[in-house]
């Protein structure tokens, strides 16, 4: 497998956090869960005409569109590894869709919407021309330059500064950063801040301290921190081991001591079968 990421141009270094190319030509039928990350997603396949719906109960081959945008999700998802023929995507800061998807970002919360449905024609022939650039790199061009040309025509081309001061704590301690903390240094009342975080990011700023709090441990634990489960609850900002331990559950499906010994590749994905 070869997996690949791309540092965004300086213009897009405030809303895009990456571009990634992935390719196996050997990938074969099997599913991986992906839990939450708090980041929003563009994912067109190069391989194939559509994407694989693992998600469906009843027919877990069945298709969606060859290019979406995944809002931000707040619980696990299922995707086929087959798809990893050839996928080239973005990853969005929190926040960092507005320039590119009008509306309320709330809209798009755990949900996938199909880039032709938002962008039209236009998605289509991003992804025919994808398709045609002989090199990664090169593909990475053609993507960041459409990114950067949607920027250039978006009225919204600069983040917020409250809610990017929202972020900035929250990143810096997720774990012991409060609401109330947050409302009394930004001004905004609990129900304005909400209402900014749900317009702009997608989910509240609870939820988005939560999904965090569990991606500082997660990441600990990929990394393989070998540190006691009382004592890594304790540092990532949970109130016990027992906060920890269903706080773990609720957004991977998993106990911590299963994930710790799953055969993965990324913390973000748990191969299921």
């Amino acid at each position: 497998m070869l997996y690949l990421e791309h540092q965004p141009h300086p213009a897009l270094k405030p809303f895009v956090k990456a571009l990634w190319y992935v390719r196996d030509p050997q990938a074969i039928h099997r599913h991986e869960r992906v839990l939450p990350s708090g980041r929003a997603q563009i994912v067109l396949s190069l391989a194939r005409d559509h994407l694989t719906d693992a998600n469906n109960p009843i027919n877990p081959l069945s298709h969606t569109p060859a290019g979406i945008f995944l809002g931000i999700y707040s619980h696990y998802q299922q995707i086929d590894a087959i798809d990893f023929t050839e996928l080239i995507g973005v990853v969005f800061h929190p926040g960092g869709t507005v320039p590119f998807f009008s509306g309320n970002t709330r809209l798009f919360t755990n949900c996938e919407t199909s880039l032709e449905d938002l962008w039209g024609r236009a998605s289509l022939n991003l992804r025919n021309e994808l398709r045609e650039q002989p090199t990664p790199e090169e593909k990475f061009a053609l993507l960041e330059f459409a990114l950067l040309t949607r920027l250039s025509l978006s009225k919204s081309q600069r983040r917020d500064p409250i809610l990017d001061y929202a972020l900035t704590h929250l990143h810096a301690s997720p774990g012991t950063t409060t609401i109330a903390e947050l409302t009394r240094t930004t001004g905004l009342s609990p129900r304005r801040l909400s209402e900014r975080f749900n317009e702009l990011v997608g989910i509240s700023p609870k939820l988005y301290c939560r999904i965090q709090r569990f991606q500082q441990a997660l990441q600990q634990m990929h990394q393989g921190a070998d540190i006691p489960w009382a004592e890594l609850a304790l540092t990532c900002g949970y109130y016990d081991q027992s906060h920890f331990a269903n706080d773990f559950r609720a957004f991977s499906g998993l106990s911590a001591s299963d994930y710790s010994t799953t055969n993965r590749i990324w913390a973000n994905h748990i191969p299921i079968d």
